[in-house]
Formats: C-alpha cells, structure tokens, sequence
C-alpha cells in the first residue's frame, strides 16, 4: 500500500542549505542563473494544486541549469502586501500580520515536503518594511522622471471583495472569487507611463528565447497603434483611429478640427495633408 506520509518523510532533505548561494569572484558572471517562480498569496492555509504546478516547472528548470555548471539563485517569497491577505485576515477574524505569519510559515513545510530546491536563506514578505521601502523608492524614481501620473478610469470592482478585478478575473460579469456580480466604478489611481517604451518593448520581444505564442500575446498586450487622436468640436469627444475612411466620414466643410497626431501612417497623413488648411489644425501629441 502506498504510504505518502512515509515517503515524504524519507525523501524530503532536512539540510536545504545546499541550495544557498553566494557571490563567488572566481566564477565568471555569466556562469549565473536566476530561476524566478511566481511568489503565492498567504491569503490561504496552505498551497493548492496550482502553485505546486508552477513551483516544479521552474524547480525543473533550476536544477537542470545546476547540472550544467550555473551557480542558481533560486529565492522563494510571498505575495503578501494586498487585499487578497487582508480578505483572508477579515475572515478570520485576526490581524493581517498575524495570518501572514501562520499561513507563511504552512507553506514553507509544504514546500520543503515537495523538496522543492529554493534558496530558503533568501525568503522574503513583500509586506514587509525592509522589502516596499525598494519599492517606494522605485516608485519615487519613476516619479522624479515623469514616468508616473495620476488619473481617473473606469474599473472592475466586486463589492463583495471589495477589490479592483483585471478583465481576465471576471467571468460572464462576475467575480472569479466570489461569483459576485462585479459592478463599472470610476477611481483615481496611479498610472505607469509604460506607453513611453512601447517600441522597446516589442523590438526587444526580439532579442528573447520565447515562444512565438508568448511573443504575440505579449504584443498584443502591450497594443501599439499608429494613428490620430481627433477632437470633433461638437460632442467635445476624442476618438483615436488608423483608418482614413472613419475620418473621411465625418469631416464637414463648415467645422474646424484639431488632429493631434503620433507616429500617422502613410494614407492617413497623405489624406490630412490635402484637407483645406483652414479646416484643420495639426498638433504633435507624443
């Protein structure tokens, strides 16, 4: 009969200190590898199907990079500092800090029970000072450099969860958590101007070992567009487009239109260019 509980017992390493590593100046630089995984929420008792899935893909990856020679840095953390903690703490009835801990320390004994090869000596909370304080000042970095900004946008919110939702987390207009009808709420938030680098972004999807798959969702993502932001006068409303025709359709020979443009394609700047020069007023907006 097999006994789970036994076999863990007698495979499991008590000595992970075989996966720490150090910084060795007689090793060149490129002889280092470092294996990320996703770091899990402690908004739960313990691990899930899930995180045991994608914790042995990159432990795979971690220890076939050791057998070639790499010295891996393999670190492990938790996703800890967001309401995802605080929802599971509020249920529980206790402080956010108190459930962090236990639920922390769970799912290091079930990762050392998966024999999982991470550098334990390198585990970190993401709530935890010494960690945002990076973060903040990153932040600040960003800001100093006008690469941050402030405004208001439509959200997916759950009133039960009393979270913001990405559209992938709403499913037929319900919470994927809760299954709570999510609701259109409009909150002041902070952007990152990520748009500043979008042509970096995609040439460089170039110069990494990904699947092509992964490259065009990653293009997909990042939804470069080559086209006119245009004011029509009466509504007072911008709309962007790349197509000559949407233009076309709308301009009369009695308005004034303000085009605002950013990298036009050819037809379209062609198109503009013939427009009676009274009618239009062409502005830079990168």
């Amino acid at each position: 009969m097999y006994d789970a509980k036994h076999l863990v017992v007698c495979t499991t390493m008590t000595d992970s200190s075989i996966y720490t590593v150090q910084v060795d100046p007689t090793i060149a630089s490129d002889k280092y590898y470092y294996a990320l995984t996703m770091f899990p929420y402690p908004s739960g008792s313990g691990l899930h199907v899930g995180h045991a899935s994608i914790f042995t893909i990159n432990d795979i990856v971690a220890r076939f990079k050791r057998m070639q020679g790499y010295k891996v840095l393999n670190p492990f953390g938790f996703d800890s500092f967001g309401l995802p903690t605080e929802n599971y703490a509020m249920k529980q009835g206790k402080p956010a800090y108190e459930v962090t801990k236990e639920n922390g320390e769970s799912f290091l004994k079930q990762i050392s029970a998966l024999n999982l090869s991470f550098d334990m000596s390198r585990v970190f909370y993401t709530s935890d000072p010494e960690y945002y304080k990076w973060t903040q000042w990153i932040f600040w970095k960003l800001f100093e450099q006008g690469l941050v900004y402030r405004d208001e946008l439509w959200v997916n919110r759950c009133p039960n969860c009393q979270t913001v939702l990405a559209n992938d987390q709403v499913v037929d207009g319900k919470c994927e958590r809760c299954s709570t009808e999510i609701m259109q709420k409009k909150m002041p938030q902070w952007f990152i101007k990520i748009t500043a680098y979008a042509d970096r972004l995609i040439q460089d999807l170039d110069l990494v070992d990904w699947p092509e798959e992964t490259k065009i969702a990653q293009r997909n993502w990042i939804g470069r567009s080559e086209g006119a932001e245009i004011q029509f006068e009466v509504k007072k409303e911008k709309v962007t487009t790349i197509l000559v025709d949407a233009v076309r359709g709308v301009i009369s020979s009695d308005e004034v239109y303000t085009f605002e443009t950013f990298a036009l394609n050819k037809e379209l700047a062609d198109y503009l260019q013939k427009l009676p020069q009274k009618k239009i007023v062409v502005t830079n907006a990168s």
